[in-house]
């Protein structure tokens, strides 16, 4: 019986195989780079297990805690946390500036609650927070698709504008505000503010991303004989009741296909052939119109440790927007006498494109030094930095978007990605929950065939 073949490896090709595997399908996922997770996997750098970049994960990762969970032996730790979302300026010198906690509590009460007592918020802004924060609701998360995030954040208070919708603009949307789709934005205030008492929690990996979900998923498949190859190209030539493709290791016939490629990488998946089915050719004018926007983030590494509090600390200024403590990263390094001086390991985000873009690596480097040591001057002495830049990390998430759906692509062939999930940005989330719809759509055809063929032998 021929397989079913995943194309790409990444969140959204892990979650397809993982679930067609439970559905009892054989699986082989091809993956065109030497490891596994997409732009969310571990990459070596002086011997550290460094995240290709950070993500924001909060509490609506449901999908991806879930598929977590389900392929690890009850006995091993957690891939996540949660924890209430804090939300903090970084350094002494901005400790008067926006800060807040969430409470778990049902619905939009945990928000509500953390903005009750935050700091650095008066009285006046507050209830103007609120008030259009109840009208959202009210309009059922809905607005002009036309509109932008900086046009639907025009009657907030200044310091709700510039310190927290904005900066959470860019982190969940890797969009800048004046070009981002308020429609896309309002989709994550409603999951993650106005949902379910864990819905506002930050989800925080222990062992890394490309622990978390791609190696788990691997090392459950390959236990249940499946095969997962990886340094493997692999295209669709042919589409019909059995798929034909050409791979790096040979011409491969699959009885479906779940190509889970970014939708830059779309088009290489099919050949000239393949790619003139009505479906495919649909796919691929949708991604040609999209634009692409960078993740940067930099690795830090001091001599002395750097006590950064819990949650996400919001940085001023720029080049930087956030930093995260990264010690985790430290814990589970080899030892090394080249490191033997790194105390603290921090790492820094910049998301969507802007004026760091220009600077080289080294000139980045001391640039967000300097930014840190502004707001914080008693920060150590550095002695390691590492920059990692995406270049094309995420499609910008513009208004009036046009993407293709997760699910039936043509007859055989399914499709998965972030960037298929509508009513989200380019999130982890998004590609996991894809993987799962284009799993699902390939369950109910062949389970819809297999009754059509049942009743035709029916006396």
């Amino acid at each position: 019986m021929n397989p079913v073949v995943v194309i790409g490896g990444g969140w959204a090709g892990c979650a397809a195989a993982v679930e067609l595997a439970k559905a009892g399908h054989r699986v082989v996922v091809h993956e065109a780079a030497p490891t596994l997770g997409g732009r969310a996997r571990c990459v070596v750098r002086d011997g550290l297990p460094l995240d290709n970049g950070e993500h924001l994960l909060l509490g609506a990762y449901v999908d991806t805690i879930d598929l977590a969970s389900s392929v690890r032996d009850r006995d091993e730790p957690a891939a996540f946390t949660t924890s209430p979302l804090a939300l903090r300026p970084f350094g002494a010198r901005n400790a008067q500036r926006l800060s807040f906690v969430t409470r778990e509590a049902p619905g939009p009460l945990g928000l509500l609650a953390g903005l009750a007592t935050a700091g650095g918020l008066g009285a006046f802004d507050r209830a103007r927070l609120l008030a259009w924060f109840a009208a959202q609701r009210r309009k059922g998360w809905r607005c002009d698709p036309a509109l932008t995030v900086t046009e639907l954040l025009a009657s907030q208070p200044a310091v709700m504008r510039d310190e927290l919708w904005q900066p959470l603009c860019l982190a969940a949307l890797n969009t800048p505000p004046s070009r981002a789709s308020a429609q896309i934005f309002l989709n994550v205030l409603r999951e993650s503010f106005g949902a379910g008492a864990k819905a506002t929690s930050l989800v925080t990996p222990q062992s890394g991303l490309g622990d978390a979900i791609p190696e788990a998923c691997a090392r459950w498949l390959r236990a249940r004989g499946h095969d997962v190859e990886v340094r493997t190209r692999s295209r669709v030539t042919t589409i019909g009741n059995d798929i034909v493709g050409e791979s790096s290791r040979g011409s491969f016939r699959a009885k479906a296909v779940v190509v889970a490629v970014g939708p830059h990488q779309l088009a290489a998946a099919f050949d000239a052939g393949a790619s003139g089915d009505p479906g495919v050719r649909r796919a691929l004018e949708c991604v040609a119109a999209l634009r692409y926007e960078p993740i940067t983030t930099l690795y830090l590494g001091y001599d002395a440790a750097v006590t950064l509090p819990p949650g996400l600390l919001r940085l001023e200024n720029g080049p930087g927007q956030w930093i995260f403590d990264r010690s985790d990263i430290l814990r589970r390094a080899p030892p090394s006498g080249a490191r033997s001086a790194m105390r603290a390991l921090v790492s820094v985000v910049i998301s969507a494109s802007g004026a760091h873009d220009a600077l080289d690596h080294d000139a980045l480097v001391a640039a967000t030094d300097a930014q840190l040591r502004s707001l914080e001057p008693t920060l150590p002495k550095r002695v390691f930095a590492q920059v990692i830049a995406e270049k094309r990390a995420t499609y910008a998430a513009e208004p009036e978007l046009v993407r293709p759906a997760a699910g039936r692509l043509a007859c055989g062939v399914y499709l998965a990605g972030d960037y298929t999930y509508g009513d989200f940005p380019a999130t982890l989330e998004a590609a996991v929950r894809s993987g799962r719809i284009a799993a699902a759509a390939v369950n109910r055809d062949f389970a819809a065939t297999a009754a059509a063929r049942d009743s035709i032998r029916a006396p």
